[in-house]
């Protein structure tokens, strides 16, 4: 397994000192560091492009940017389930739409929650995959009672995982949809580096 993040969390002096001393400072931290460790990584698909290592640097991504929009601890976690499970329905690492969906569909084989935050969480993992434009649409085939707030948490979650793209050569910071997720563009090629070093990539 490319597991990186848990040990990176505990170190101290790093270039990433900032962005953790941030985390650790925040009232959400217990929520964060129990997700990055309860992640299941037999469910996740085996791939250095969209694998663990992937996996991880979202969660991290995601933890920052809800920490930045000050959100509570139940959109917190939502967001964090979502992060960690976006990508369990692929099938390669191709450009592939409809990876969304089928990781949507995944997702009750892999966690309970109540429906409400199923749903939630499960229409975040699908629209992660599809352009913003068709996004309402599906949160509202979920059937979703709070619909901002499933919108606001698919939105964190895709920032998070655009963020990521930097280990493809492809993040447009103009389509980043939080002005906070543009400050951590620098942080994002550095920790991808930081992973590859590690990883011999």
């Amino acid at each position: 397994m490319e597991s990186v993040l848990p040990d990176l969390l505990q170190q101290e002096n790093t270039i990433f000192d900032s962005e953790i001393k941030a985390l650790k400072n925040w009232n959400l931290w217990p929520t964060f560091e129990y997700y990055v460790k309860a992640l299941k990584k037999e469910y996740l698909y085996q791939s250095h492009i969209h694998g663990v290592a992937h996996i991880e640097r979202v969660l991290l991504f995601g933890g920052l940017i809800a920490m930045q929009n000050h959100c509570n601890e139940e959109d917190t976690k939502l967001l964090l389930i979502a992060c960690s499970y976006h990508d369990i329905g692929r099938i390669d690492d191709s450009l592939d739409d409809d990876h969304g969906r089928r990781s949507s569909e995944k997702l009750p084989s892999v966690i309970s929650l109540s429906s409400e935050d199923m749903a939630i969480v499960q229409a975040a993992i699908y629209s992660h995959s599809i352009d913003d434009s068709r996004m309402e649409n599906v949160i509202a085939s979920f059937g979703i009672l709070d619909k901002a707030r499933a919108i606001k948490i698919a939105k964190i979650l895709k920032d998070a995982d655009a963020l990521d793209r930097v280990r493809v050569y492809d993040l447009d910071p103009n389509y980043l949809r939080f002005p906070c997720s543009c400050q951590y563009v620098n942080f994002a090629n550095s920790l991808y580096s930081y992973y590859r070093n590690l990883l011999g990539y």
